[in-house]
């Protein structure tokens, strides 16, 4: 095919690795695209015990490959560079292994609601996958029991037998056990970027060593990059579709651009030649009947899209290379344009989805006071070891001792309260939720409160490189519902040490309660990367975040939900503020 003319015409050959869990959804794709200068291959799949070795990787690659792309988590850590003689190989290394076949935002929702992922890969040697792990398959269940609710298959529908291995691990492990079609699309979206990356490059190598008047082409390629990264971003059909015109016509610069959905009768402005090379087009392509453009036909997996018409090309004596160029593109746009619409299927299937936003937002109340008491528990297990390992070797000093002693106190005493407001939070949904009625007011001491939230964080506020100040007078006491204002402070906290301070090695939060006739005016500010005019509009909404990888963007949504809502007063982001975000909480005393 002609979008693969340029790679072709180097001999360039293009080798994509993944373990062996993964290898035969790459295979499908690659079957699929019919690429005829891309092949791919398969690496142990051990999950980084021990690590794979260049050696190891070497060996898997095919004869006459020119470019290698690894893919991979685990197993490629500590990897280090390529050694001399290598094929050049570009190490992507994966967030999550299954990104490769279902989207980041997915994947997180599966986790999060305690699901155990499997693909099918991984499924169809389950037995030996526990045997790796250390287990018998008749022993494994205990060890799954303890960090799992159940099994989530993300089927993409490659092994025939994979609804049956399901059961019978289910079975194994006594896990309920659920699947999920994911398919192929989010896979081929990605190898398409990927190969298409990969032959534009190419064809910009080639271009600059056969003739500078292809300097023109090679910024295209460059451009292409970036508007099809921009493309595949959008999230709406008509947000795709005006990406399209974009990137057309600042490539290929024609003097007409139209496009046509596929159940759409002919323009009516289209001149009648060109009509009929609508109407009648089978292919993936036709030449205009100026011969000074081209009719991109794009299909979607089942049914045609629609067509994409160029002509009046500013330079048409390039129009071979602008139409390899154009069917490089042609497929991407195709998926993005199914993926918007995938994507607003999901989002109306989401809206009634409510219990699953009722869970999302547990565990994300729940995130914070459990992974404190979890990093408490490892440090004194650590500290547990070293003690222990003194003492084997009589070289303990009581000023070790008394060292350790104190370090478990503050340990065991952050863990218990940890576990205490883990205990309170779900005691609070449960009468919330299931009994339907409120808790009881009570007197609470605001300062009190605010030192609990910080406590609850552990040495990342106390001792780590982030500081936080509170200005609240000791003797303010209101009316309220336990456990509430603590809510909303650990997740404004969050807010900041995930997002505001991203990628910084230190910050500052300042925390100040003013009792007023009315009630409370509480300020909370910190010195962070601070919000855009986007994030400061649509903060409070749910599932809105400005980091898909780090958030679900519930918590603050949670803060406003509580101050507005169970508190009956009111929040927002003040504008003026300079560096960093800051937020003016006004609330009634009575219903703090």
């Amino acid at each position: 095919m002609k979008q693969t003319a340029l790679a072709q015409e180097s001999g360039a050959r293009l080798c994509i690795l993944s373990c062996a869990n993964f290898h035969a959804e790459i295979q499908a794709c690659l079957d699929a695209e019919a690429w005829a200068d891309v092949v791919c291959a398969a690496l142990p799949a051990r999950c980084g015990r021990p690590a794979l070795t260049w050696d190891e990787i070497g060996a898997a690659v095919p004869p006459g490959c020119t470019q290698v792309l690894l893919l991979g988590r685990a197993c490629l850590g500590g990897l280090g560079a390529p050694p001399p003689g290598c094929v050049p190989t570009r190490v992507l290394v994966q967030e999550q292994c299954f990104h490769l076949i279902a989207g980041p935002t997915q994947v997180a929702e599966e986790i999060n609601q305690g699901s155990y992922l499997v693909s099918p890969g991984w499924l169809g040697q389950w037995r030996q996958q526990l045997e790796k792990l250390g287990f018998a398959p008749d022993h494994a269940a205990e060890f799954f029991h303890d960090f799992t609710k159940g099994l989530t298959l993300l089927d993409t529908g490659i092994q025939a037998d994979s609804t049956q291995h399901l059961q019978d691990l289910a079975t194994a492990l006594d896990l309920p056990a659920r699947r999920v079609p994911v398919g192929l699309d989010h896979m081929r979206l990605f190898l398409k970027n990927l190969v298409l990356q990969w032959r534009l490059d190419a064809a910009d190598v080639a271009a600059q060593e056969r003739q500078r008047q292809h300097a023109r082409l090679l910024s295209e390629h460059v451009s292409a990059l970036d508007l099809l990264g921009q493309l595949t971003r959008q999230r709406q059909e008509a947000e795709v579709l005006a990406g399209m015109e974009d990137m057309f016509r600042m490539l290929f610069a024609p003097q007409g651009y139209h496009y046509l959905a596929a159940a759409d009768d002919p323009v009516p402005g289209l001149p009648a030649g060109l009509r009929d090379v609508l109407v009648g087009l089978d292919q993936a392509y036709a030449w205009t009947p100026s011969q000074q453009g081209f009719v991109l036909r794009l299909l979607g997996t089942q049914q045609p899209l629609g067509f994409v018409v160029v002509d009046g090309l500013q330079f048409p004596q390039f129009k071979e290379q602008y139409l390899n160029l154009a069917l490089s593109l042609r497929d991407v746009c195709a998926l993005a344009i199914e993926s918007a619409r995938n994507r607003k299927r999901l989002i109306e299937a989401e809206k009634m989805a409510s219990l699953g936003a009722m869970v999302a937002g547990i565990a994300h109340e729940i995130n914070t006071p459990v992974g404190v008491g979890v990093l408490a528990a490892s440090t004194l297990q650590h500290q547990t070891r070293d003690l222990a390992a003194a003492f084997a070797e009589r070289r303990m000093t009581q000023t070790d001792l008394r060292n350790y002693l104190e370090a478990s106190r503050a340990g065991t005493d952050l863990i218990a309260s940890s576990l205490e407001r883990v205990g309170k939070l779900i005691a609070s949904f449960r009468r919330v939720s299931i009994q339907g009625h409120r808790q009881t007011l009570q007197s609470l001491t605001v300062a009190t409160s605010l030192q609990d939230t910080i406590t609850s964080f552990g040495e990342r506020l106390q001792k780590g490189p982030y500081r936080i100040s509170v200005d609240c007078a000791p003797n303010i006491v209101v009316q309220g519902y336990p456990g509430d204002l603590e809510s909303v402070f650990t997740n404004l906290i969050a807010n900041s040490l995930q997002h505001g301070f991203k990628g910084r090695a230190e910050g500052s939060i300042q925390i100040r309660v003013e009792q007023q006739a009315t009630g409370l005016r509480m300020v909370y500010a910190d010195d962070g990367k601070g919000l855009s005019a986007e994030a400061s509009q649509r903060i409070f909404d749910p599932f809105f975040t400005t980091d898909m990888q780090s958030g679900m963007g519930l918590g603050m949504h949670l803060v406003y939900n509580l101050i507005t809502q169970r508190m009956g007063g009111s929040i927002r982001v003040d504008p003026q503020h300079g560096q960093g975000a800051r937020f003016l909480i006004e609330v009634p005393t009575q219903t703090v």
